[in-house]
């Protein structure tokens, strides 16, 4: 077996060039977002304002992220690079832009209780939070914070290369991932959207944050597996790659949940768009052409036969998805298909319900929160349960799901809040626009500091947090205390995966070509 040891020069991004393209392009989409906020105002229906509101943010958004692009000198508008920063622009554009557009007609269940011009209230205040955002992305102020975790990160480079220590790593950083992810549903009597799906809000264990963490180590595997593949070109390793690929699909499948599918994906496309310095569409469109044809009719089956109303046990639910599985597949897999699940993802992405029904009950019906617990609360979701048996559960969905949807008790779900809607709720504009700027310049931090132009080494860092950051549906401080974790898994698995560095030994390429 031989490594292809190539290196890639690249050039630093060019300035000169990207930032009179993209910045004018930015500006262009901009004022064509003003325009188009014209009919959001003046129509007389709203559900046409509501159309073509959430048409004048998803544009918005992009043009924010152009004039991203260009103030960081970010080629490919940061996208290939996997710019955590540019893929939450893009991601507000879907999610609280052009998806807005389902909740226009009849409505049921918690989006009911939402008034059309709370929606509307909603995509301007996001609109706000964006430009904050972006502002605080591009002001400069994370250059202190990224001085010194570069310190850091330079150090990793220097001890580790960024070769895979062969094909043994992956094989066990899965099998942790799969001891941790079954001991979880051992010891909670859940696993994922399945089984006793109350005992997720109302109890803890000692040990159940440490499992879910491990837990993670799952997709890690798939993607030091694909690094691997890419680095060596061998069958075996490629095998290796699509072995642990389909496994993490079907773990993630069997556990109700839709994510798990997008990650893998990144996990597998993330090594060959770092090599070509561009996304590989072919392979992202067959990705999409397959949720849309298979994962998702699965999930909405799986869901609603062996989580919504069965109320099966974790094992019984399990037992059930073979049969799923294969009703899907004999079913009508056409464009009626297509379209049905495009307008299911539409729905359940859309992430303007939470502003929307926060802004429309607060402070009117619900006072503010105290801004205190934005501090307090990451501090107290850190220490571990084994060291304060009484820790409070902070279980902020389901507590939403109550206070703003008057649910009962009884009924264990958990709404989305989102960051934005978060700290709305903790004070109002104030907190929001502080907080968003602040957070813009987290991104920036986190983004410089594990440059994938550097080291392939923080490609697994940006895997674990790119779901909680990117498709943000949790609450301000779950999110921030969710982030030491996860440093702390990627420590160990750069360690355990990569080959240590010698005087002569070079890096294998991965990095993007311009």
């Amino acid at each position: 077996m031989t490594v292809d040891h190539r290196t890639v020069s690249l050039p630093e991004p060019g300035l000169g060039t990207t930032i009179p393209r993209f910045l004018v392009a930015g500006l262009a989409i901009v004022a064509a977002a003003a325009v188009l906020t014209v009919p959001a105002v003046s129509s007389p229906s709203v559900d046409a304002q509501i159309r073509w509101g959430s048409v004048a943010l998803a544009t918005f958004c992009i043009g924010l992220l152009l004039l991203m692009s260009a103030m960081t000198g970010h080629e490919g508008l940061g996208l290939a690079s996997w710019r955590i920063g540019s893929w939450s622009l893009l991601w507000a554009a879907l999610a609280f832009g052009l998806a807005t557009i389902t909740w226009i007609g009849p409505q049921t269940g918690e989006p009911a209780e939402i008034l059309p011009e709370s929606m509307l209230r909603a995509l301007w205040m996001i609109a706000v939070a964006m430009t904050m955002l972006t502002a605080g992305y591009c002001s400069g102020l994370h250059r202190l914070a990224t001085a010194r975790t570069l310190r850091f990160t330079g150090a990793l480079g220097r001890r580790f290369t960024d070769e895979v220590r062969g094909p043994a790593r992956a094989w066990a950083l899965f099998a942790v991932g799969v001891v941790a992810q079954v001991g979880y549903a051992v010891t909670s009597g859940h696993f994922g959207f399945i089984g006793n799906v109350a005992a997720a809000e109302t109890s803890a264990s000692s040990y159940g944050q440490v499992l879910a963490i491990l837990g993670e180590c799952t997709p890690l595997a798939v993607l030091a597996a694909a690094i691997r593949a890419r680095q060596t070109r061998t069958l075996s390793d490629r095998l290796t790659m699509a072995v642990l690929f389909l496994a993490a699909i079907a773990i993630g499948a069997v556990s109700g949940g839709k994510t798990s599918f997008v990650v893998a994906v990144i996990a597998v496309i993330l090594p060959n768009s770092l090599r070509r310095g561009r996304l590989p569409v072919g392979l992202i469109a067959a990705a999409i052409a397959f949720f849309l044809l298979i994962v998702i009719p699965f999930n909405q089956s799986y869901r609603v036969g062996a989580v919504g109303y069965a109320s099966l046990s974790t094992s019984q639910a399990i037992a059930t998805a073979p049969t799923v599985a294969s009703r899907v597949l004999v079913s009508d897999l056409s464009l009626t298909t297509i379209a049905d699940s495009f307008e299911y993802l539409g729905e359940r992405i859309r992430s303007t319900d939470s502003p929307a029904i926060i802004m429309q009950r607060t402070p009117t019906e619900i006072p503010y929160r105290n801004p205190a617990e934005l501090l307090a609360d990451p501090v107290i979701d850190l220490v571990p349960r084994a060291l304060w048996p009484g820790k409070p559960i902070l279980s902020v969905g389901y507590q939403m799901s109550q206070e703003y949807y008057q649910l009962p008790p009884s009924v264990y779900t958990s709404s989305d809040i989102t960051p934005e809607g978060d700290l709305y709720r903790h004070g109002g504009w104030f907190w929001l626009l502080a907080g968003m700027f602040l957070g813009g310049v987290g991104l920036r931090t986190l983004d410089e500091s594990i440059d994938l132009r550097r080291s392939v080494h923080g490609a697994f860092l940006m895997l674990l947090l790119f779901p909680d950051i990117v498709m943000a549906g949790t609450d301000w401080s779950t999110l921030i205390a969710g982030i030491p974790g996860m440093i702390l898994l990627w420590l160990g698995v750069v360690g355990t995966c990569f080959k240590r560095r010698t005087a002569t030994r070079r890096q294998p390429g991965l990095r993007p070509v311009s």
